[in-house]
């Protein structure tokens, strides 16, 4: 049985370790709904493993995540286990790259490398918030959105300074060129578009628009890509 989570339907995703904090990642919030879209997807894209699916041990897993749906359901990630007899004694070691994962009536061992190492420590290392050159770039962004028209209210979606020129080398004189996905393809119902915004801002005419272009449909590589979630 291969398990299927949709991401527009995880609320939150909680993980924590028996010896070793905790985290909760929450899906309305910005630059952590990209954290549960990766998670999903390695759920969604994992292998079967042979196995047992009950944990041979009489104690808590190392290590837990747990996720909570828009439905009230809880699924449920944890490290699998090989165990093996030895002189009427068993021995259990962590079996790498595999999970188990439960769902209601649904226990399946899973393949996932990359799902197996966020269950243990890469949930450890997830930024909090934007980085300091994209809060720089929204700040930006929101200056120069404020002069368009409510026509494009709604390209409000990893906002980017793509590229400033000088003017004739001026260091107070710029071309701006500038872009974002429109909110409302957020749910991942339809794929998002991009507008693109180029701009001068000089200190005679202060901020002025020049041209404002529609892109789309853009693939979600490109979608990605812009909220700096592509390879």
């Amino acid at each position: 049985m291969q398990p299927k989570v949709e991401e527009h339907e995880t609320l939150t995703i909680r993980v924590s370790r028996l010896n070793g904090g905790s985290r909760t990642f929450r899906y309305n919030d910005g630059y952590e709904e990209v954290i549960i879209s990766k998670v999903v997807k390695w759920i969604n894209t994992s292998s079967s493993a042979e196995g047992p699916t009950e944990l041979e041990l009489n104690q808590a897993p190392l290590s837990k995540i747990k996720m909570r749906m828009k439905n009230g359901e809880v699924a449920a990630i944890e490290p699998a286990y090989h165990c093996i007899s030895e002189k009427q004694a068993k021995k259990c070691i962590i079996a790498d790259g595999e999970v188990i994962f439960t769902k209601g009536k649904m226990k399946v061992r899973l393949n996932s490398v990359e799902l197996f190492d966020w269950l243990l420590v890469g949930w450890k290392f997830e930024s909090v918030g934007a980085a300091e050159e994209e809060l720089l770039e929204e700040t930006l962004y929101t200056r120069y959105f404020n002069y368009l028209n409510n026509t494009y209210s709604d390209f409000i979606m990893c906002p980017t300074i793509d590229k400033i020129e000088r003017i004739n080398g001026d260091t107070r004189r710029h071309i701006i060129h500038a872009s974002a996905l429109n909110y409302g393809a957020h749910h991942g119902d339809v794929p998002y578009d991009r507008i693109h915004i180029t701009l001068t801002d000089t200190p005679e005419e202060g901020v002025k628009i020049n041209k404002v272009i529609i892109e789309k449909a853009v693939s979600g590589k490109e979608s990605l890509l812009q909220c700096r979630r592509g390879n």
